[in-house]
């Protein structure tokens, strides 16, 4: 008969001690031993670790900063409203100022009269001069010539007066004849008040 029995875990490793008597030591006595550990192992015994499921690893999407596109090209500007200095016999044979015509002041406020000897003092103008033309001596000859889309009129107030132009070239004026040296104001006007017009002013001593 089975008097007495105690087990003890020490890292998952178990001892047992057993005082049986020595009276009884039968076969089923054994048995029923053997079934007791089975059991106590059984539920004692550290379950089989399982594998953790794989966590998806986390992405970080960033979107790329943006590109600053620096153009190669250099940007090209049109000079507009410029002054010139010229003496007979310039070159290039031809000089071209670039404006917008236009205004809200009468032509003839500006000129002190209505008419000159090349043409009528009409249209609007700006308060000060597109151009500034300085002759540093006499010319013989000289002509300014406007060529425009739309309907401009000229004034130019230098040495010796003020003069007008309108439609001479297609609804362009034209000034031409000799001149006096000294610094001439031209101003590139339209013939109705507000209205504008990219211009090109041609100075030239050719015909």
């Amino acid at each position: 008969m089975l008097e007495s029995s105690f087990f003890a875990k020490k890292d998952q490793t178990y001892i047992l001690w057993i005082f049986c008597g020595m009276r009884d030591s039968s076969t089923r006595s054994l048995l029923t031993l053997a079934a007791i550990i089975t059991a106590l192992i059984a539920v004692d015994a550290p379950a089989r670790s399982q594998p953790l499921p794989k966590t998806p690893p986390t992405v970080e999407i960033s979107r790329p900063d943006k590109t600053e596109i620096t153009s190669a090209k250099k940007a090209s500007f049109v000079r507009m409203f410029e002054d010139i200095a010229i003496a007979p016999n310039f070159s290039p044979k031809a000089i071209e100022l670039r404006g917008i015509s236009g205004g809200d002041v009468e032509t003839q406020k500006t000129s002190g009269r209505k008419s000159t000897e090349t043409g009528d003092c009409i249209g609007f103008i700006d308060i000060a001069p597109d151009h500034k033309i300085t002759l540093t001596k006499p010319f013989s000859y000289l002509k300014l010539q406007v060529k425009s889309s739309g309907d401009t009129i000229m004034l130019v107030r230098g040495p010796g007066g003020s003069w007008c132009s309108d439609d001479i070239s297609d609804r362009n004026p034209e000034i031409s004849g000799d001149w006096l040296a000294g610094t001439y104001e031209v101003w590139i006007g339209s013939y109705e008040k507000n209205t504008s017009f990219p211009y090109l002013l041609k100075v030239t001593e050719q015909p």
